[in-house]
């Protein structure tokens, strides 16, 4: 149920982009003013999501998934029926403060439901939902948007909100909440160098797949030559790999991650650096795609799971940041992209740049399995000591 409801509040987020032309005729706005629905959300869940996580940190968790899943159904309902510009903008703002602050809870009750050996396969599931997202939910809500009106495409999410608010309240078991520490105890957990660390991996590995991603479809087009109407079956081999790599991640136990991320972030690094010369033929695009979301989607859970591991009481406010890194590396990846098309190196090149931060990323992940091995290792001598 938390996939699911991952899945619609995703969704909604990105659902905008398939159809930009259709809300600025209909609202009387351009097209870079109708862009601003897409930033201003990414904005609000990037800075709302933490700011709400500490005013929320001592609710009971179960109620608070239940009040944020309304509200996320809500400002649906009321994107589909705003007749304005500014309605809309409201609408939208609404709903990203209410993902960013699910996402974070969500996080908490699925290690909270499940035993310590399961706690990563459960971060995996609910971050799959996020993934799904882009290769199902925008494209199919694109069709309908298109085929019925904008307006239609919100009726999709608000139906998909209203079945993940029923499922939390069938569902989702009562989850016991300690008090968080207060604010300043909170902000002191991003003082430890491996929570640092596992953010500025966050934003250089998915700055480095979001870059590529983002100009996939162009790319199918133009470089590998599939015909338009191939190409959102092409991306659902994407999506397969995404549910590949959620499953990885869901095997490695907690205590191993810092020694697996180096692996899955070479292999997100690798494939970046052959981006442009698989994208060459229909049958090596595809095997790049699959690659893409496997090893993307395998190195996101660890990394989340990792940071909220290291973060202990202070977890809520630390998943809430880590998805605020994630948005900055979907805000970044575009810019470096379109950097590189316009500089005139074109759309193969895109993958060669993008591995830059991916490659650095590896670099980061592998400082933060050296530090963790030294602390564990700090930790079990004063015990083998005292045991001898």
């Amino acid at each position: 149920m938390l996939m699911l409801c991952a899945f619609a509040v995703a969704t909604s987020e990105f659902i905008i982009i398939g159809v930009m032309p259709e809300v600025a005729g209909d609202l009387g706005v351009s097209l870079p003013t109708a862009g601003l629905l897409v930033t201003a959300y990414a904005v609000a869940v990037a800075v709302g999501g933490p700011v709400l996580t500490v005013v929320a940190r001592n609710l009971p968790r179960r109620p608070l998934l239940v009040g944020l899943m309304a509200l996320a159904t809500g400002a649906a309902v009321l994107s589909a029926l705003a007749q304005t510009y500014p309605l809309l903008m409201g609408a939208r703002i609404l709903g990203a403060l209410a993902q960013g602050l699910f996402l974070s809870v969500a996080s908490q009750v699925a290690i909270a439901s499940v035993p310590e050996e399961k706690q990563t396969a459960a971060i995996a599931k609910v971050v799959n939902g996020i993934a799904l997202s882009t290769v199902l939910g925008v494209p199919i809500g694109t069709l309908i948007g298109q085929a019925n009106g904008w307006r239609a495409s919100f009726v999709l999410v608000a139906a998909l909100g209203l079945i993940g608010l029923i499922g939390v309240l069938v569902f989702c078991p009562k989850v016991d909440h300690e008090p968080e520490p207060t604010v300043r105890e909170s902000i002191s957990a991003f003082r430890k160098p491996a929570i640092l660390l596992g953010l500025a991996t966050t934003v250089l590995s998915f700055t480095g797949m979001i870059t590529a991603f983002t100009y996939v479809s162009p790319t199918l087009r133009e470089v590998t030559g599939f015909a338009p109407g191939w190409v959102t079956g092409v991306l659902l081999i994407y999506g397969l790999g995404t549910m590949a790599g959620s499953w990885i991640a869901g095997r490695v136990p907690p205590n191993r991650i810092a020694r697996v991320l180096p692996f899955t972030i070479t292999a997100l690094g690798t494939v970046l650096l052959l981006h442009g010369l698989l994208m060459q033929t229909k049958v090596t695009s595809v095997l790049s795609l699959f690659l893409l979301g496997t090893s993307a989607f395998a190195t996101g859970p660890l990394l989340h799971t990792f940071l909220m591991g290291q973060a202990g009481p202070a977890s809520g406010l630390v998943a809430s940041v880590n998805i605020s890194a994630f948005n900055a590396a979907a805000a970044l990846g575009p810019i470096l992209g379109g950097a590189v098309i316009t500089g005139g190196l074109g759309l193969g090149s895109v993958g060669l740049f993008a591995a830059v931060p991916t490659v650095v990323g590896i670099g980061v992940a592998l400082v933060i399995a050296g530090h963790t091995r030294r602390r564990a290792t700090a930790v079990a001598q004063p015990v083998l000591a005292g045991t001898t």
